[in-house]
């Protein structure tokens, strides 16, 4: 458990890093923040942590404005990425959040649905 608590850690932190070099050199018009949430127990599979813990949640930080798209085109760039997806199921999360953090505008994604696995050991 400690082990695949660090790798979420490492993960969170990196992606967070790299958001804000993105944001800060101006190549992505919004500022995210990741961080781990309560899942969606409907896209729970054999590998998912406890359900208050298996969430990869993505905050919209500057989210006045933000269109239904961009919110797509987040989704899309993480779901698209299957060996990214496979990673994040492997160390326990089974739900993609994107939400604005004011507006609450928002999406969740199962990410055993975008993993091309053809159901093989999922549940």
């Amino acid at each position: 458990m400690l082990s695949g608590s660090f790798e979420r850690l490492k993960i969170v932190n990196g992606m967070n890093q790299t958001f804000k070099e993105y944001y800060y050199s101006g190549e992505i018009s919004r500022l995210c923040k990741v961080s781990i949430s309560q899942g969606d127990a409907s896209f729970r599979h054999d590998m998912s942590s406890m359900i208050f813990r298996s969430g990869f949640k993505i905050l919209i930080l500057n989210d006045s404005d933000i269109r239904e798209s961009e919110i797509k085109e987040i989704s899309n760039t993480i779901l698209s990425n299957q060996a990214f997806v496979r990673q994040l199921m492997a160390i326990g999360f089974d739900t993609l959040i994107i939400v604005g953090k004011k507006s609450l505008m928002g999406e969740k994604f199962g990410l055993k649905n975008y993993a091309n696995l053809n159901n093989y050991y999922l549940k």
